[in-house]
């Protein structure tokens, strides 16, 4: 290095960093976290290129839970990254093996003492799960997850994929039913998430300069005020809650804002129902699934109800799992960045938002929990639609 580069590398500010965990001291999340004791001990067998990824959730899952451990393999000399871990015979691994088993179904046989959970990204998790060969002898379990992942930094390689933190959550409400800490996990993580995502999202802000003649803002799309605009939601399942199936649409909603008629479509999957776990968590009977509409049919019903209408929904998941079901050319408006932009501030679960801002959710009449999300997606699309007409006024 020469003389003025090192000068200048003396001289470039030092950004201070939290030693507990890791963050930039302005966005340290310490002071947040909470203890969540667990009567099962979790081990996460952890590849060196996460240990300091800034995203990580595995460091999450350390600090949080006083009964974790990460366990991180170094090659070193050696080329390989086995790391025996000892553990009781009876302890599960968190897998997508093509054997293992619903973990409501093992645990019902012998409750495992010990949750193993490799992470990673997919390319490295599959390496040190075959150069873990201990991992091999133990009982492999799956998860069927209840929604897609919050993870909205790092992007899962399927739809059904959530994080390490996600994924131990998950297999916690089966193992220990009772605890009601977890959610404070998921709390701390959205915020993690949040914050680091406004702060992103501030640092793009603090560049921009605005330029005269500028076209009006587009913060609130202006299709909002359509009274012929259709908020939809989609409930999606994977088939017998195979973690390598596809996942199919089950359950399909949507309300017309003007005269506020309703579509409801309960559709039977073209291979195995959706798991009894999921079923409860949709709110929805095993019969009416079993019994449910054609897809074609339930296509051509909603074309005929949507028309040429533009069509909201709360995030892009539901255009996403209802994208061969929709119209050809329909316009897609997304409400939850629209309503980061008006309120400059994070979102959240749309019910938390809706209860914040103090609206009423909309009776849809629909079955399930889809009924009740349609009914929030609805009064927020409204609220949205306001601030266009206030727009207009002004």
């Amino acid at each position: 290095m020469s003389r003025d580069l090192a000068r200048d590398a003396a001289a470039a500010p030092v950004r201070p960093r939290c030693l507990r965990c890791g963050r930039p001291g302005a966005l340290c999340f310490c002071r947040d976290l909470p203890s969540v004791p667990t009567r099962t001990r979790v081990v996460v067998l952890q590849h060196p290129h996460e240990r300091d990824h800034p995203f990580g959730t595995a460091r999450l899952v350390k600090l949080c839970m006083p009964n974790a451990e990460v366990h991180v393999p170094w090659a070193g000399c050696t080329g390989t990254l086995s790391h025996p871990v000892d553990v009781g015979e009876d302890a599960v691994v968190l897998y997508p093996h093509p054997d293992a088993r619903a973990l409501d179904e093992v645990t019902s046989e012998r409750a495992p003492s010990t949750l193993i959970a490799v992470d990673g990204t997919w390319g490295d998790v599959k390496r040190l799960y075959r150069e873990n060969e201990w991992l091999h002898r133990l009982r492999h379990v799956r998860l069927s997850p209840r929604e897609p992942s919050r993870y909205r930094i790092r992007k899962e390689p399927r739809a059904d994929y959530v994080s390490t933190l996600e994924a131990i959550v998950e297999a916690l409400r089966v193992l220990e039913p009772d605890h009601r800490g977890l959610d404070a996990l998921l709390t701390a993580f959205d915020r993690m998430i949040d914050g680091q995502l406004q702060h992103r999202s501030d640092a793009q802000r603090s560049v921009r300069r605005k330029l005269r003649g500028q076209r009006p803002s587009r913060r609130v799309a202006a299709q909002l005020a359509d009274p012929r605009l259709v908020v939809v939601y989609g409930e999606a399942s994977l088939p017998g809650g195979e973690p390598f199936a596809t996942r199919e649409l089950v359950h399909w909603v949507a309300m017309r804002v003007g005269d506020e008629a309703v579509f409801e479509a309960l559709l039977r999957p073209n291979g195995a129902l959706p798991s009894a776990e999921h079923l409860r968590h949709m709110q929805l009977a095993h019969d009416d699934v079993a019994r449910g509409e054609a897809f074609e049919a339930a296509r051509q019903r909603f074309a005929e109800f949507a028309g040429a209408a533009p069509l909201a929904a709360w995030t892009g998941t539901t255009f996403a799992w209802g994208r061969s079901l929709l119209p050809a050319g329909a316009q897609q408006l997304v409400l939850k960045p629209m309503y980061c932009n008006v309120q400059n501030h994070k979102a959240g679960l749309l019910d938390e938002v809706v209860a914040r801002a103090g609206l009423q959710p909309v009776a849809t009449g629909c079955r399930g929990r889809a009924g009740s999300r349609l009914g929030n997606a609805v009064a927020m699309a409204r609220w949205l639609a306001a601030r266009v007409e206030a727009e207009r006024r002004t």
